[in-house]
């Protein structure tokens, strides 16, 4: 066991500790920055994603009906967009663009 360690020890009595301590800083804020960078991304897809389901949303409020097909569609693009997190009115256009595809069936009935 120790012959499997030796190697080791030795690397590290080489590089010293302030050059070990130095790349694992360097390490943490790479992640850092690619974390804040990932945020970013997620914040704008998220807005993009709001954007096209508002859109979606008034054009079927307009046209006071919504396809079976169009909500399958409609329905996965919000469950990408609620998987994001912080929604609110996106939670309630869903329920209406839900009823209004249930009023449109029980009209063609």
């Amino acid at each position: 066991m120790m012959e499997k360690i030796e190697p080791i020890l030795n690397f590290l009595k080489v590089i010293g500790m302030p050059t070990l301590f130095a790349c694992v800083a360097y390490f943490f804020r790479i992640c850092y920055k690619f974390g804040k960078r990932i945020d970013i991304l997620m914040n704008a897809q998220q807005k993009q994603m709001r954007r096209d389901l508002t859109l979606d949303y008034h054009r079927y409020m307009s046209a006071g009906h919504i396809d079976d097909e169009d909500l399958d569609m409609w329905e996965s693009a919000y469950q990408a967009y609620h998987s994001l997190g912080v929604n609110g009115i996106m939670d309630s256009r869903r329920a209406d663009l839900i009823k209004l595809n249930s009023d449109g069936h029980r009209a063609v009935q």
